[in-house]
């Protein structure tokens, strides 16, 4: 063929040919069958490669230990199961809900400057330690609990937990204070900003105030508005000091290699701090109210949520608040899911899919450690405000009915998958792990799926009528709240 080549067209032709053999095969539409491509291609998987020593690593079932420091810290390590980098948490029992009047935004200034220390390093450092190490760290809070996340490799283990314990333990200098005193400000300006576009977007913690008053967990996540001048490093230190003690710390790490390593780690850079009388900085419980709250919008739609007081973490029937939680679903009128996303969920079948005025419907479900809520919220059109809170209200009576094996089962399904994928993160896996230890004292979460499978219709209906037997919080937001039966009407409605 290279010699037809050469006389054809010339040597230069055909050398241009022997520096890329495969161009005359594609020519003339053959394999060239001494390329590479082609015997990968057509390699048998089922023959061993030759000089090829493959690396493998046997499955390790993880190794969990809990240890409770001298000074009343605990810590809770999860072993290597597959290489990767050191996961580590620093949860704390203390949110949004100890915050009083006086203190109102303190969670949200330590979030808006928690990486301004002073005693072992500053901002700039600690920006230049997360950087350098390719990890990250974090922090978030809730009405409940302040957690702080990080993540690096091995080797930067000691210097990013050092890092971690100051950002989470120590009080808050006068320059950060006022930092925080502006980002507090500029964070409230930005909610509202955000609320001309999203009239519905305070609705939870609407729902909240009004379940609980404005105490506890009812206590806005921003703060007060009233508070934002209030903010600086006194009332911020008085905040950490009178709330965050060893006993409401829990300190959990994954991928590590030896946990007692671990704890001397942490026994080194926590040894400082001393055990406090505990019985002095109890959380005050709550106290669930119920009740009506309306609020006008210049919006064509209404939002509509009715919510009972439901049951706390630590109460067995709370899997079953989670099972109602997947039944009832979530659904929008531009994206109502798809195979294996709960599309078959009661809030498209019963609601998206047979009226057209629903723009919106979603269950409601918040567990607390003292209290809980649960119910559902319904979004349409301001002159079918009357229907979509009868709709709302017949999807919670059919709560109390009871519910097809294949329905039930398909939402026991979606929730246990919900729950596997997300273990399977390990930074997921991390957060669960520490909430876990600090609600029940011991690791509960393997035992999940176990809980759910043994869900039937006969719990969902008893828990149900019980919960509905209770006073309701609604909350309504649009522009055509005054047609919107009472909270009242509401409760004879359910137990009329």
């Amino acid at each position: 063929m290279f010699s037809i080549a050469n006389k054809v067209f010339g040597k230069r032709f055909a050398r241009s040919f022997s520096t890329e053999p495969g161009i005359l095969h594609k020519v003339l539409n053959t394999f060239d069958k001494s390329r590479p491509s082609y015997k990968m291609a057509t390699f048998d998987p089922a023959v061993q490669l030759k000089d090829h020593h493959p690396i493998s690593v046997a499955d390790k079932e993880p190794e969990y230990n809990v240890t409770k420091l001298a000074n009343g810290f605990t810590v809770v390590t999860e072993s290597t199961i597959f290489p990767g980098p050191v996961n580590m948490s620093f949860l704390i029992d203390v949110g949004t809900r100890d915050e009083t009047e006086e203190t109102s935004g303190s969670c949200l200034a330590l979030n808006n400057t928690y990486l301004k220390t002073l005693k072992h390093t500053n901002e700039t450092v600690n920006y230049g330690m997360i950087q350098m190490s390719g990890g990250s760290m974090g922090m978030d809070f809730d009405q409940e609990k302040i957690y702080f996340s990080g993540q690096c490799l091995e080797y930067d283990t000691i210097d990013m937990f050092q890092m971690m314990v100051d950002i989470a333990l120590e009080p808050r200098s006068v320059l950060a204070a006022n930092v925080a005193k502006a980002k507090n400000r500029k964070s409230h300006e930005l909610a509202e900003h955000l609320g001309h576009f999203d009239p519905f977007m305070n609705n939870q913690e609407m729902l909240l105030r009004t379940a609980y008053g404005q105490q506890g967990l009812g206590m806005p996540r921003l703060g007060l508005k009233k508070n934002l001048e209030n903010i600086d490093a006194r009332v911020l230190q008085n905040f950490v000091m009178r709330n965050i003690t060893p006993e409401k710390c829990v300190i959990a790490a994954n991928n590590v290699h030896d946990h007692q390593e671990f704890v001397d780690l942490c026994k080194e850079r926590l040894g400082e701090f001393y055990p406090l009388p505990e019985s002095e900085y109890q959380r005050e419980p709550t106290k669930y109210i119920g009740g009506d709250y309306r609020t006008w919008s210049e919006t064509p739609s209404t939002n509509i949520t009715v919510a009972y007081e439901s049951v706390p973490w630590n109460d067995p029937r709370s899997t079953a608040f989670f099972v109602m939680n997947t039944l009832i679903g979530s659904a929008q009128a531009f994206s109502v899911g798809g195979p294996g996303k709960g599309m078959y969920c009661r809030s498209i079948t019963n609601l998206m899919q047979r009226y057209a005025f629903v723009d919106g419907a979603g269950a409601v479900n918040n567990i607390f450690t003292d209290s809980g809520l649960f119910g559902m919220q319904i979004e349409g059109p301001a002159s079918n405000s009357q229907d979509l809170l009868y709709l709302c209200l017949q999807e919670l009576h059919r709560l109390r009915e009871p519910i097809p094996d294949e329905e039930l089962n398909r939402a026991k399904n979606i929730l246990k998958m919900n729950i596997l994928q997300s273990l399977e993160r390990d930074m997921d896996r991390l957060e669960e792990m520490a909430k876990n230890y600090m609600t029940f004292e011991k690791l509960t979460f393997h035992n999940y799926l176990e809980e759910i499978d043994k869900i039937t219709s006969k719990d969902i209906n008893s828990i149900a009528s019980q919960m509905i037997a209770g006073l309701p919080t609604m909350v309504v937001t649009g522009s055509a709240i005054n047609v919107v039966p009472s909270v009242t009407d509401v409760q004879k409605m359910l137990n009329g």
